[in-house]
């Protein structure tokens, strides 16, 4: 049985998670306002705003951060291992960025219309005519200096290894001759994986039901630029796969 407290906490943070998210709409419609017109501007915005409410957000939910490395560069195309949704809120309070997700989260009420409004990136995994589309729009905004952060496993991990990475996407790095930077998230406790069996709501209710969530954050080094799409993203498997193996040595 569940205890009291932790139900009650639970409870809590499920609520003050949804305030978080309604008081993100004024931030994503200023964004909005002053980037009109420029997509690749509101990706630059959008990241520096998604930044600071991320980082408010994570700590009022009780998730503590442990980062090692140096966060890359402004402009940078960087790729990551997946384990939960709280990846997304974890790495955009480290640094400013657009993230390439899943068509579906369009329609998670709240954060579906936070993550438009600021530029995200959205992947429709059934019809693969549009990655193209989805190539080209992240090639604007690593041209306009926006940084651009992919999830190459398209799927959450069971938080013990990295999965196989899609090798598409990296074509836009490899076209652009830009280096790539690999990092990894690992949480000591492998209950935050997160997988397709369980409601993600229910799942997000036990996690916040524990009255702190640790991750570890590290960023590891650019993998050289020059490199083909295919070489190019077993590389940056290889190498978020050290990172993810060491994170908690």
């Amino acid at each position: 049985m569940r205890n009291p407290l932790a139900t009650a906490l639970g409870c809590f943070r499920i609520l003050l998670a949804v305030a978080f998210a309604i008081l993100g709409l004024p931030l994503a419609l200023g964004v909005l306002l002053f980037s009109f017109g420029s997509n690749h501007r509101r990706a630059r915005l959008g990241g520096r705003g998604v930044r600071l409410w991320s980082w408010f957000a994570r700590r009022a939910l009780g998730i503590h951060v442990t980062v090692q490395g140096t966060p890359p560069p402004p402009g940078s195309f960087v790729v990551s291992n997946h384990v939960s949704h709280f990846d997304m809120l974890v790495l955009t309070s480290l640094y400013p960025t657009s993230l390439v997700g899943k068509k579906e989260i369009l329609g998670w009420p709240l954060l579906g219309q936070l993550a438009w409004l600021i530029g995200t990136v959205f992947v429709d995994r059934s019809d693969r005519d549009k990655t193209s589309e989805v190539a080209d729009q992240m090639r604007g905004y690593l041209d306009s200096g926006a940084t651009v952060t992919l999830f190459p496993e398209g799927t959450c991990g069971d938080g013990q290894h990295v999965l196989p990475f899609k090798r598409s996407l990296f074509a836009v790095p490899a076209d652009l001759n830009i280096p790539t930077w690999p990092v990894a998230v690992r949480y000591p406790d492998p209950a935050v994986a997160w997988s397709d069996n369980t409601p993600f709501v229910l799942h997000l209710f036990r996690r916040l039901c524990r009255w702190e969530q640790k991750a570890v954050v590290v960023f590891g080094e650019p993998v050289a630029k020059g490199m083909e799409r295919k070489p190019l993203s077993f590389e940056a498997h290889a190498q978020v796969s050290a990172l993810f193996n060491n994170a908690l040595d």
